[in-house]
């Protein structure tokens, strides 16, 4: 499979002008090398227990976490690697084939999300067209539909932090040309498939509803997706004005305008809270939470396959009462160009001594 240098142009398209010192709670890049090793190698047991190896992405799509969290795997495992016990090489080779394959089945049109995260057929996104209960576009509506998009948001980054982002937020499309009536519009879903994790965090800091969905159709409009769902960026046009046609389901329920503005209350509030606890953690605890967090990715495959998702003894033992690593990946330095990210985040590595050794 070849399929690193697609992965790398996506993942760099998020990555440059900036700098590895902005992720909150803590430096991943230190932290994930310490452990990750071990994790790899526990979702190919529980992966191979299932038959997911030779499975279609058809077959698994239930059980898979959205193609922006995807994404985000390779984004860690790929880094990770430079701090890694080199002895994981056959192990990182088939979990990043698997993922890179599952991606590439899924948005088959751009699989590692360099411009868009297609994840629908024409056919889907026709039928979906047809079944939304849609509202014109106001400015008010406009409006609400960014809050709520604001504060889901800020509630996923506390639910599962910076680089575990993707699991509670993603975004499809955007599909140009998707007709509606005797129009065509640009279509864009924005996705927030689980503000309910309890196995996470107690049922205070959690949403009323589990699941939002927020469909837009835009004139005018256009939208890039950069590799995850919660990097969506305006390229031209205005989105108050642009806004034609909305619609916000909440655990399949439409939602009214009002109705909306009390979830964006309720959502501000948790998040609020959510943010104390964290900022109240020790670093202890909070290299515990982020380790939990990023296990319960593969939760629903872990739970198919009959075996405990959550971190091993082993595991823990890794990260308790010691430092996150130091130079893996530098601090302060911003990504100007691909060849730099590449060189820096490990891709070339990578490539070089797991995906093409023996192969």
């Amino acid at each position: 499979m070849n399929w690193i240098k697609d992965a790398s142009k996506a993942i760099y398209s998020i990555s440059a002008g900036q700098t590895i010192d902005g992720f909150q709670p803590l430096d991943f890049f230190h932290f994930f090398p310490q452990w990750y090793d071990l994790w790899i190698k526990r979702n190919l047991v529980a992966l191979r227990k299932i038959g997911a190896l030779k499975k279609s992405y058809k077959d698994l799509e239930q059980l898979l976490p959205p193609p922006s969290n995807l994404r985000a795997l390779l984004q860690k495992t790929i880094p990770a690697y430079l701090g890694m016990d080199h002895n994981s090489k056959a192990d990182l080779k088939d979990f990043t084939n698997f993922i890179a394959r599952m991606l590439m089945e899924s948005c088959p049109t751009d699989p590692f999300g360099l411009l868009s995260t297609p994840l629908h057929t024409p056919e889907q996104i026709n039928e979906m067209v047809n079944n939304i209960l849609w509202e014109p576009g106001t400015k008010e509506i406009a409006r609400t539909n960014g809050q709520l998009i604001t504060v889901a948001g800020s509630l996923v980054h506390g639910l599962y932090n910076d680089v575990v982002t993707d699991l509670g937020w993603d975004a499809y499309g955007p599909y140009e040309d998707t007709q509606f009536g005797d129009e065509k519009y640009s279509f864009l879903i924005r996705h927030f498939p689980n503000l309910q994790p309890s196995e996470l965090w107690p049922e205070s800091y959690l949403a009323s509803v589990k699941e939002i969905k927020i469909f837009q159709l835009f004139k005018g409009v256009k939208w890039r997706i950069n590799c995850v769902g919660c990097h969506t960026t305006l390229e031209y046009g205005n989105p108050i004005e642009g806004l034609k046609w909305c619609s916000v389901v909440a655990d399949g329920k439409t939602l009214t305008v009002e109705e909306i503005k009390k979830i964006i209350a309720e959502l501000g509030t948790k998040a609020e809270n959510i943010y104390k606890n964290i900022r109240s953690k020790s670093f202890e605890e909070l290299k515990r939470m982020v380790m939990l967090q990023e296990s319960y990715q593969l939760e629903k495959i872990y739970t198919e396959a009959g075996m405990d998702w959550r971190p091993t003894e082993e595991m823990i033992s890794r990260i308790v009462n010691k430092d996150l690593m130091k130079n893996v990946i530098p601090h302060g330095v911003f990504m100007t160009n691909l060849e730099e990210f590449e060189k820096t985040f490990g891709f070339d590595i990578f490539e070089k001594e797991v995906l093409n050794e023996n192969s």
